[in-house]
């Protein structure tokens, strides 16, 4: 059966079961427990089922992640089960739900995405109480109770975009639309593209900033706004993957397209497609199918007893015209 059949099934069968019944650190974690100093055989758990609760199944680079989260547990010999909430907007509370199934399953592991980490903790103190292995994705930090992180160095990966955007346009008046102030990542992400643009290109200026609270249908009318009301923008940077479209709308709409560049994450094939017609400058790649395999290995780590550090990095790089690879 193949994962889209595996992950729909599941997902039918939990979402109907939820209707009736939903960077880095310093420290060291290990098997049994976020202390490094306890003893991690206490609680080793053999791992036969192991699950991927995808955040956003609309989002090419989620399906990237579960492809290549499913050809690793195969290769341990273990099921892989991917779940994933429906709509068009990230459902955390859909999402928490589908951990509890996961759990009331009796899951032996878990790869997760705690994007509002307080909203997360309690599932993921539930499922570490069941000796359930939790890899975070992306978000969270060990007061989430996940065991360690797989993804993307945020920081380096918004610097790396401040850099591809400022060999076009080193002088930048930016407009960043991202999905919240607690959203751990896309707060790094800003910070490590401000960063280097103050290092590097002195006069680029983030000159607007806004939200969409997880709700990408917000983002034309956001931008559309974010244009008005600030005409020096010569840049947008959607840090959601879902609003990339948004902003390229916006600009094409108002005439603008090659005097204000969009640059964003993620080589979808939508986005690779906008690269190649000019009406998106390049892309911060974040490594999704590296981040589907690397979790599945820290679980079997996890599940060895061995130590893991509480952020293993995925590899990103800004993509443009100059070096897009072959599909």
């Amino acid at each position: 059966m193949s994962l889209i059949s595996t992950r729909r099934l599941a997902a039918t069968a939990l979402a109907g079961a939820t209707l009736v019944a939903a960077l880095t650190g310093c420290g060291a974690l290990s098997g049994g427990s976020i202390a490094a100093s306890s003893d991690p055989s206490a609680s080793l758990r053999e791992v036969k089922t192991i699950t991927y609760v995808n955040p956003a199944p609309f989002y090419p680079a989620f399906d990237d992640v579960g492809r290549c989260f499913e050809d690793a547990a195969k290769k341990n010999g273990w099921t892989p089960v991917e779940v994933g909430t429906s709509g068009s907007a990230v459902d955390n509370q859909g999402a928490i739900d589908l951990i509890s199934q996961a759990i009331a399953n009796g899951t032996d592991a878990l790869v997760v995405f705690p994007t509002i980490p307080e909203l997360f903790t309690p599932v993921i103190t539930q499922a570490r109480n069941a000796d359930i292995y939790v890899v975070a994705q992306n978000a969270g930090d060990p007061s989430t109770g996940q065991q360690t992180q797989v993804g993307t160095d945020a920081t380096q990966l918004g610097a790396l975009i401040a850099e591809g955007l400022g060999k076009t346009d080193p002088n930048a008046q930016v407009g960043i639309l991202s999905g919240s102030a607690s959203t751990t990542p896309h707060v790094q992400e800003i910070q490590g593209f401000t960063d280097y643009a103050k290092e590097h290109f002195p006069n680029m200026k983030v000159v607007a900033s806004d939200y969409t609270n997880g709700d990408p249908t917000k983002a034309p009318e956001l931008f559309s706004n974010m244009l008005t009301a600030h005409p020096e923008i010569t840049a947008l940077f959607p840090i959601e993957g879902t609003s990339v479209a948004a902003a390229i709308t916006a600009v094409k709409e108002r005439g603008l397209t090659g005097k204000v560049n969009v640059v964003a994450n993620d080589l979808t094939d939508d986005h690779r497609a906008s690269i190649e017609d000019g009406t998106l400058l390049g892309v911060g790649e974040q490594g999704w199918c590296e981040s589907g395999t690397k979790a599945v290995e820290a679980v079997k780590d996890l599940s060895e007893g061995k130590t893991l550090p509480a952020f293993i990095a995925t590899t990103s790089t800004f993509y443009d015209k100059s070096n897009l690879p072959a599909k």
